[in-house]
This record gives structure tokens, sequence and C-alpha cells, in this order.
């Protein structure tokens, strides 16, 4: 009798706050409403009105079942945009899991169940490559190991099959990680050093941009990328100088001599030369950006030139030498994905707002996440800043990083319904947006028990208008100011794609 009542009175304690948290859910759901996310309210009510039964039940199970029920329903109460460019980066370690066509197909298959729409697979690093080329050296995993052939001829198949665009990422200047790689064994007097002569205390190597015999190697592994495969962008990653005071290699010293009479060893801290110095390595990095953008695109006309760029841009222009805001100004690039890897939302909003206030060019920045960095919920607060903060896109590094608990997290959630990309068609974009805000705002007022006639207007105003005006109105405040919120997206889009007025 006593282990009855016991139990009995387990049950009750856990019951309690069970009840609460489906009141809870009720008040959420209400919120999720009136800020005019996309859910769907009917199929929210049905589980809560049956998790609210179960809750009271005094049967252990159904206290379970109840907390089974709200846990499910959790993912449905992140919001979705139904336009916005997804990215995904899929490394040189995915990659090395590939030895048959089918594993390729299984991998993009899990992928456009969150409608990635960018892939940047990792094609040539340190030097090699990882399909067949008459200029760099193909790497022996997929020379010998994968039995289909073309691993990368394959993947774009693949990928295109699904609706989805491939950017080969290049691994400009960088040659090794913890040990030199092919490039520096070949040509040791490539590497790129410090003042005194070493490497400091990196682990990376980088190839000096002043080497022009390196720059046409490069030129010619780029063209033959363009031209051999039905490529739908290039993206340039490690497109700067290593972290650090780098830039003393042999050939950039006789080169700034030869141009400015002085050797760089001589240059004293904190004067102009230092500065013209520092120029002097940006340049080389910037000359390089605009060959890839007037030389490939003359080949490819619609191929789209991007960049993986440091985060914030402050640090990213002073201490690796790369100047995304320079490239965007003289229309060097088509977008960049700023890398604002950060392990915690704050810490990331803080990155991200730096590099929308520095994008003076308004060049659309799809903004990096970096998923080895945290877990699954913050993983959906990251992509709910950046859509916060208006960005058109989101690129998240990597899919090797991708665990199941944060693809099933995204899936269910954020990513949950398909979105337009913003990136080819942006006007096309911005008609498919505010069509899904007026679906929204006509749902879920209806829902609420909103007067129509008001509700009328709002909507032929956002459609008249285009969204550019916004809802001026005394009834409902709080779901005009979510309207208006969502209509500031529209000039956003706008912004970064120069569609005027």
């Amino acid at each position: 009798m006593l282990k009855k009542i016991l139990v009995l009175s387990l049950v009750v304690i856990i019951s309690l706050p069970l009840m609460a948290e489906v009141e809870i859910y009720r008040h959420r759901l209400e919120e999720a409403l009136w800020q005019l996310q996309e859910i769907d309210p009917v199929f929210i009510e049905e589980k809560l009105n049956e998790a609210g039964k179960l809750s009271s039940s005094s049967d252990w199970e159904d206290q379970v079942a109840a907390k089974t029920i709200l846990e499910k329903l959790e993912p449905l109460f992140a919001d979705t945009r139904a336009v916005e460019t997804r990215c995904m980066w899929v490394d040189y370690v995915t990659f090395g899991n590939f030895f048959s066509r089918s594993d390729i197909v299984r991998l993009l298959d899990q992928l456009a169940l969150l409608d990635i729409h960018i892939l940047f697979p990792e094609v040539y690093a340190y030097g090699t490559t990882i399909y067949p080329s008459k200029i760099a050296k193909i790497q022996d995993q997929y020379l010998y190991l994968f039995e289909d052939g073309d691993i990368l001829k394959i993947f774009i198949e693949e990928a295109h099959q699904r609706g989805m665009e491939v950017h080969p990422l290049v691994r400009v200047f960088s040659s090794g990680y913890k040990n030199p790689g092919y490039l520096i064994n070949q040509h040791p007097e490539w590497l790129e050093v410090t003042r005194d002569g070493t490497r400091g205390s990196s682990k990376s190597y980088f190839i000096s941009p002043t080497i022009p015999e390196f720059r046409r190697y490069l030129e010619a592994v780029m063209t033959e990328l363009v031209t051999n495969y039905d490529i739908d962008g290039l993206h340039l990653d490690y497109i700067r100088y290593e972290e650090g005071d780098f830039g003393y290699s042999e050939a950039s010293r006789n080169l700034y001599k030869k141009l400015n009479f002085k050797d760089p060893l001589d240059i004293l801290s904190g004067s102009r030369d230092e500065e013209f110095f520092k120029d002097f390595r940006r340049a080389h990095v910037d000359a390089f950006v605009r060959w890839c953008y007037e030389n490939l695109k003359a080949i490819k006309p619609e191929l789209l030139i991007s960049a993986a760029v440091g985060s914030p841009y402050s640090w990213d222009y002073k201490s690796l030498f790369q100047d995304w805001v320079y490239w965007s100004k003289e229309g060097y690039v088509d977008f960049v994905t700023p890398m604002q890897y950060r392990d915690t939302t704050p810490k990331f909003r803080v990155a991200l707002e730096e590099d929308i206030t520095a994008n003076q060019a308004f060049l659309p920045l799809f903004s990096g996440l970096g998923l080895y960095l945290f877990n699954d919920v913050e993983l959906q607060s990251q992509i709910e800043e950046v859509r916060r903060q208006n960005l058109p896109g989101v690129a998240l590094f990597s899919e090797a990083n991708m665990s199941v608990v944060k693809y099933f997290r995204i899936k269910d959630g954020v990513f949950r319904n398909k979105a337009f990309p913003v990136h080819r068609n942006p006007e096309k974009a911005i008609d498919i947006y505010l069509e899904d805000l007026c679906f929204r705002i006509q749902k879920n007022s209806t829902y609420l028990g909103l007067e129509k006639k008001e509700i009328e207007n709002w909507l032929e105003l956002i459609v008249n208008s285009r969204g550019t005006q916004k809802i001026v109105s005394a009834k409902y405040p709080k779901m005009v100011k979510a309207i208006n919120e969502r209509l500031t997206y529209v000039q956003t889009i706008k912004k970064y794609y120069h569609i005027f007025p």
C-alpha cells in the first residue's frame, strides 16, 4: 500500500508542472500567431488537448506520453522563411567517405530534405585535386579508391538532379596543414614566411601570392575546372595570407624592393612604410580575385564568384590582408560567406553586425556558421539571428559537423519548409515572400478571430505597394509590428541586389 501511495504522489508531483507546461505551449501558440510565424494552429491545438488530458491522468505511462507530445511539438514553434539561400560546405572529410555513386546519392538525398540550394564541395586543396586534371595532381584517394570514375562529375550530376547548385571550393593560397603539402614539397621556395624567416607558431603552410609561376599554375587549374565541368559558381577559400605578420618570403621581399626601393625587413613598426607594405600584400590578394572574376566569367558568364572570408572585417583586413569590402566595391565577387564562427549567439551577433556595417557596397552576405562549435539548440538560435538581421542567406560549415541531432533539429524546425533561393532571381523572390506574408496574415488572423475588413485593407496595401509601404493602424498593434518588421526584409533584398525603386 505504501508503495502505491508513493507512486501516486510522484505522479501528482510530475503532472502539476506538466499541466503548466501545456498551458505555456498554448500561450506560445497564440504569440506565434500574432508574430506571423508559419505554424499549424489546428494540429498543435489538437496535440495540446491530447497532452492536457494525458497530463491530468494518474497513470505514469500517460504522463510520459504527454511529455513526448510536447517534445515533438517543440520544432514546430521554430519559424521558417519562404525566401532565403541555404548553403552547405562539403569538405574533404565528407569526400573521404565517398567510395561510389551510391554514397554521394545517400548524402545528397539527406541534404535535399533540408532544401540546400548551394553546395561548396572542396575540390582543390594543398595543390591536389579530387578530380582528374591535366594541370594538378589528383589525390590518391580518388584515383584508386573511388569506384565509379570522376567523383566531381558524378557529384555535380546528382546535385543538379536535386535542384542544387555546385560551387566548387578552391583553397587558393593555403598549401598545407601540419605538413607542407604537395606543392611546397615540389617548390619549397614558394613558401610564405614571417619576418624571422620561419612560420612562427602557425601550423599552416601558405604560398606567397607574389609568385607569378604559382599564379599561372592556379589560373590554369581554375580555367580547366570552369571549362570542363558543369559548375554554377566558384568559391574561393584561403584567399588571404596566414594570420600573423607573413609576407617576407624572398620573392615577396625582392618584388617590394624593386617597386619601393626598400627591404621589408628594414621597415619600422608603426611607420608609413609599414602601411605601404600591408597594402602591397592586400593588392596581390585583390589582383587574384579580380583575375578570377574577369577571366572565369568570360568563359562562363552565369558563373557566380564567391569567397569565404574572415570575420569580423576589421580583423580580416588587418591580420589576413583580405579586403572583401574593396572586392565588393569593385564588383569582383557576387557574394561572400563571412566565417562568423562563434560558439554563442551573442558573440555571433557582434561579428555579424560588424560585417553588416562594413558592407558599404551592400554585397549579399551569406552568414557562415561553424557547426563544430555548438549543439543543435545553438544552431537553431544562430540561424534565427541571421534572419533577424535580414541577411539573404546562411552557409553551414560543414556537412562533416552535421550530427544527427543537429540535422533533425533544423529539418523539423527552421528548415522544415522549402525556401525559394534569393541569389539567382531576387525579383521573383520578393514576389514569393510577399505572397507568403499575405497568406500568413490571412491564416493567422482568421484563427485569432480578427476583423476581416481591417485585414483585407492591410493585404491590399501590401500587394499594391509591393511591400514598400508599412502598415499604419491602431488595431492589433502586435500584428502590425510583426508585419512591418517582416516587410523590412523586402527592402533589404532590394538593397543587396540593387533593385530600384
